[in-house]
């Protein structure tokens, strides 16, 4: 189609159940199973809606929900997706100790080798919380044989960012590491995300659009991500709080035909493609 640009973008999944994401559940894992389990069926949708397009992603896994669903993640293998990591039971990197974040990183490579047979590649902290006070972050993730991180959101927002990070991917300083940063345009000097989530469900279409564009015209990937949950129209929770509420349902119903829009006017495919390009 005329309007499709030539430049491959990365298609990223946080993959995770609904209450894993929300701050207000995220800490009562003793009460996770009795939450309504929602991720096999939310993710079998998007599945559907990759394979309609013949686009593969990258999905970061909760290594609690390869534990829980091993047969989720080989059918995302199957069809022919990347499996990187996200933590194990979601928990901000900027929250925990280095000990901390190395045993939980171990626990969730472990759980997606259980089923993949091979170490991934890359990871995504969970809440984007890599930033100027985590470079211990990077010493870890090499040293546990991962080959790039995707977690540095250079903007600000309420719960996590690193304004000051630089914007396209990039070799993480003394580290055998890439960097792929969160897709960000930059209007009036400032930062601002486009590409995923709670922004892309509420900006307008036409302005997605037009960050993408002009990152490609820079010979710049968008990094664009998603989670299976805001997909999802029936899960209701009432005890969310005014910015959950915001944040984690607004704009849902307008999420699929966006989609629809992106993976016609735009190629993706998954960030080990881009790695292998940029090391190339």
């Amino acid at each position: 189609m005329s309007g499709k640009l030539q430049r491959v973008n990365a298609f990223t999944v946080d993959l995770e159940d609904w209450f894993q994401g929300l701050t207000s559940t995220n800490p009562q894992v003793d009460k996770w199973q009795s939450f309504e389990s929602r991720v096999v069926s939310a993710t079998q949708s998007l599945l559907d809606l990759l394979r309609s397009y013949q686009v593969q992603a990258t999905f970061f896994v909760l290594g609690y929900v390869a534990d829980q669903f091993p047969a989720l993640i080989e059918a995302i293998r199957a069809d022919g997706h990347e499996i990187g990591v996200h933590g194990y039971y979601h928990r901000f990197v900027s929250r925990s100790t280095p000990d901390e974040f190395a045993r939980d990183l171990e626990r969730s490579i472990q759980a997606v080798k259980r089923i993949s047979g091979e170490t991934p590649l890359g990871y995504r902290a969970p809440y984007f919380s890599i930033n100027g006070g985590t470079p211990w972050v990077f010493d870890i993730l090499q040293a546990q044989g991962l080959r790039y991180d995707s977690s540095v959101f250079p903007a600000r927002s309420t719960l996590y960012g690193f304004p000051e990070a630089p914007r396209f991917p990039h070799p993480v300083n003394g580290h055998s590491l890439m960097e792929f940063p969160l897709s960000t345009v930059r209007l009036g000097g400032i930062n601002w995300p486009i590409a995923g989530g709670f922004y892309l469900r509420t900006l307008p279409y036409s302005f997605v659009h037009r960050g993408i564009s002009r990152l490609n015209r820079q010979g710049q990937p968008a990094i664009l991500y998603i989670h299976p949950w805001e997909l999802d129209l029936g899960q209701r929770y009432n005890r969310v709080t005014l910015r959950e509420r915001i944040t984690h349902y607004h704009g849902r119903r307008r999420l699929e035909g966006k989609l629809h829009r992106l993976l016609t006017d735009f190629r993706f495919g998954p960030l080990c493609s881009l790695l292998s390009e940029y090391e190339d």
